[in-house]
């Protein structure tokens, strides 16, 4: 059935930021445009005399001017406020603003930017975390420290002055070089993941609009209250002098968690008096933010059978030229190599560094995608070293309810083991997949097929089209992999619900929308909880000025923390109403009660709408919440890192030409520990988006840089997004039980895609590939080596 939802969205009438004009925000809209810097590390000058000349416009600034004109030195962040929203006599990456032009008409404001005239005295340019941690001098991209935000006050940083270290975190668990020297062997092992862009549709826009005492801004952000704290600490007055609205989102997947034009839009707004709007086209949002690259070492000691016992992690992430969310992303990095695996003694550190790249921040799966490569891969290498199947080796070290994991945590409600079944299952005794959107398998409860080894498919050397003449040589395999991602912790919701004399329920929450349908599960979770149709229930968008407080869309977090502080003050209500109908009718609070619909006290029955008419309410309001605790201890990395771990597994088909080392994925099976499912049809969904992710990562998104630090792919013609061609054949299964808790979904899925798919590379070829994409030049490389290996064995 079509909802009114999906009908608004397919005709093209969802309203956007980026929807906004002059009737929405008032008279006086100025559209800015943005210059930006063609080299990555440079002292600039910017003259801006010519381009102010130009006929329309109403302003042309560079940074210095901006400053100027605001008065105030202009820096944001959401952890340091290291970044300027224009260019500040030096540039750090390519594709930083340098200057912005306004006009009522933007093609105005574009023609004064051809007369903004820029000098370069180019700087020493480093594009690798771990050469830019050694970098010394001018190679430095942030010489004097920078101020920590408001914005996550609580967080402690482990930094260096006069490096390019934005933060070191670190995990100590046990004593691992004692427990390395027990191992029967010790394996060390490199591995890398790419930058990748979020390429959601919607790009990055902003409207701020001024009055006489107060900011209000529409933004495309996730975060409105801490997009809130960063705006008011730019611009130096209090909280409540910003208002933050948010329309629907055109996605997201991370990119739009924190502050990124809106400080922009905000300086030039206060600046001129006048509403300002800023978009970023889609060469500019390549150059805002990206995933974190990153490189890792891993030092594992096992015992013969494959039993690990230590691990030592090394790991560097490219935060990019300014911090952004990165300190942050670092920590769930560091306890994302424990993966889903018991290692009694454990070190990590993880390193996030400057570097003349655009910056990295959020992204969908916040660090666990690059981890869970990592810890899968050399388990792929372990296996074969060892001469043990790769299945059974996981299992030999799963985390089982009671193990403690890297943090030290004490496990339960580990299902690991449910969902390397159910990746095996996927296959069927005959290597079949399942037909898509079927669960193929028994609950998780019924008891569990043998243990069996996932085989290698290979077709003969070289197959022959009629007539005789030779095809490519392909080969098929498949791979597993089965992986755990936290959510984020402490953590903070706050809704409300009003009933209306009508019995129609309005739930107040600032959790954005963004696709991925968390309004419609929350008006789920609200009309279960009331006992009413969920056809008369409405969510509200995000409003600072009136919707409660949350901390933010993302992590995978909202149907479970929202959701539960929706219900919090549904139950509020009910007990409202009770408590009403008793004064009311003139009963002890024990006779009367509320829902399915109905207030009841003693003999009489009310429906809600009629109630509220009848004690003269006009709308009844109550207010829930959720929080979660935990927190780890900064120097050893110990503690309570997730309230929620976030459960999955996942198998692939590949078939791999030998020839060109092109990898093409026939199916993927995707199994997530659901636990209770609110919405069936989104969560298969949103699992699916995962998957296509994940395959991007796998199989070709890479941001490419040339020799001198330029990015090179700034559109969506020269970045390898997956197309229709790409796409296997993919299953979904959710394990889990009504009566279990509520999981998260958005990011789970995504982990496992590439290690699966790489382990399926290898099944295939005996290759196992180390770095991601799986170029078909790596493959090819791969297949070279092995082939040196193995004649090296024959003539030995």
């Amino acid at each position: 059935m079509v909802t009114s939802d999906a009908r608004t969205k397919v005709t093209g009438r969802l309203a956007m930021v980026g929807d906004l004009a002059g009737a929405d925000v008032g008279p006086g809209l100025l559209h800015a445009r943005l210059l930006t810097s063609t080299e990555p590390h440079a002292r600039i000058r910017v003259d801006t005399a010519q381009a102010r000349r130009t006929p329309g416009v109403v302003a042309v600034f560079s940074g210095p001017e901006l400053e100027g004109a605001l008065g105030r030195p202009a820096r944001f962040g959401p952890i340091l406020l290291d970044q300027p929203p224009l260019a500040v006599d030096r540039v750090r990456y390519a594709g930083e603003p340098i200057a912005v032009a306004l006009a009522a008409d933007p093609d105005d404001a574009d023609a004064a930017l051809t007369r903004v005239r820029v000098r370069y005295e180019p700087l020493p340019v480093v594009t690798e975390a771990r050469a830019a941690l050694a970098a010394t001098a001018d190679a430095i991209l942030h010489p004097r420290d920078s101020a920590g935000s408001a914005a996550f006050p609580e967080l402690k940083l482990r930094r260096r002055s006069g490096s390019n270290l934005v933060n070191h975190f670190v995990i100590r668990k046990g004593d691992v070089g004692t427990a390395m020297a027990r191992a029967d062997q010790v394996f060390v092992d490199r591995f890398t993941t790419a930058a990748m862009h979020h390429a959601a549709l919607e790009t990055h826009v902003a409207v701020a609009v001024p009055s006489a005492e107060r900011m209000v801004v529409w933004a495309s952000t996730q975060t409105p209250y801490k997009l809130r704290v960063q705006l008011a600490e730019l611009i130096g007055v209090p909280l409540d002098r910003v208002q933050v609205r948010v329309l629907q989102l055109g996605g997201a997947f991370g990119a739009k968690c924190y502050a990124k034009i809106e400080p922009l839009a905000v300086c030039l707004a206060r600046i001129t008096d006048r509403p300002v709007r800023v978009g970023l086209d889609r060469a500019q949002a390549f150059t805002t933010l990206t995933r974190h690259a990153t490189e890792s070492v891993l030092e594992t000691g096992v015992r013969a059978d494959g039993r690990i016992l230590a691990r030592r992690v090394t790991s560097w992430f490219d935060a990019g030229a300014y911090a952004d969310i990165s300190p942050r992303v670092i920590k769930n990095g560091a306890y994302g190599f424990g993966g889903p695996y018991a290692v009694a003694d454990m070190s990590v550190d993880v390193y996030a560094v400057y570097t003349n790249r655009p910056p990295a921040g959020a992204f969908r799966g916040y660090a666990s995608p690059q981890a869970a490569f990592a810890y899968e891969a050399q388990l792929e290498l372990i296996a074969r070293r060892l001469g043990v199947d790769p299945l059974e080796l996981r299992r030999r070290n799963l985390l089982r309810d009671g193990d403690r994991n890297v943090t030290g945590e004490v496990m339960t409600d580990c299902h690991y083991g449910d969902l390397l079944d159910a990746a095996t299952r996927a296959w069927g005794t005959s290597g079949g997949a399942p037909s898509v959107g079927t669960d193929p398998s028994p609950s998780p409860s019924a008891a569990p097929p043998p243990t069996r080894t996932v085989p290698p498919i290979r077709s003969g050397p070289a197959d022959r089209r009629p007539g005789g003449e030779e095809t490519r040589r392909m080969v098929r395999g498949r791979g597993v992999a089965v992986t755990v991602k936290g959510t984020n912790t402490p953590s903070l919701s706050r809704a409300a619900v009003a009933l209306n004399r009508d019995g129609s329920v309005h739930v107040l929450t600032s959790t954005v929308e963004m696709g991925q349908g968390a309004h419609r599960a929350l008006a789920r979770l609200a009309a279960e909880a009331l006992g009413i149709d969920p056809a008369v229930v409405s969510v509200s968008l995000p409003d600072t000025d009136v919707t409660p407080y949350d901390q933010q869309t993302s992590s995978s977090r909202s149907t479970i923390a929202m959701g539960a502080a929706v219900q919090d003050a549904c139950r509020a209500l009910l007990d409202r109403l009770a408590e009403l109908a008793a004064g009311h009718c003139g009963v002890p609070r024990a006779a009367a009660s509320a829902g399915g619909g109905e207030v009841r006290a003693g003999t009489a029955r009310f429906g809600y709408g009629e109630f509220v008419t009848a004690v003269r309410a006009g709308q009844l309001r109550c207010e829930g919440g959720y929080t979660s605790t935990g927190s780890l201890d900064h120097e050893t990395g110990q503690g309570i890192a997730s309230s929620h771990w976030h459960q999955a597994s996942g198998s692939a088909e590949v078939e791999v030409d030998l020839d060109t080392g092109q990898v093409r994925v026939l199916r993927y099976h995707a199994a997530v520990w659901a636990g209770r499912v609110v919405n069936p049809v989104e969560a298969r969904m949103q699992v699916e988006g995962a998957v296509l992710l994940g395959l991007g990562s796998a199989l070709g998104e890479e941001l490419r840089f040339d020799g001198a630090g330029r990015q090179v792919n700034r559109d969506l013609l020269d970045y390898r997004l997956p197309a229709v061609t790409d796409l296997p054949a993919i299953t979904v299964e959710l394990l889990g039980q009504p009566s279990d808790r509520i999981y998260g979904l958005g990011e789970t899925a995504v982990p496992p895609v590439a290690p699966a798919v790489a382990a399926a590379v290898a099944d295939a070829t005996g290759v196992v590939l180390t770095d991601l994409p799986l170029r078909p030049e790596r493959v090819l490389a791969g297949l070279r080596a092995l082939q040196v290996d193995q004649a090296v064995v024959r003539t030995g």
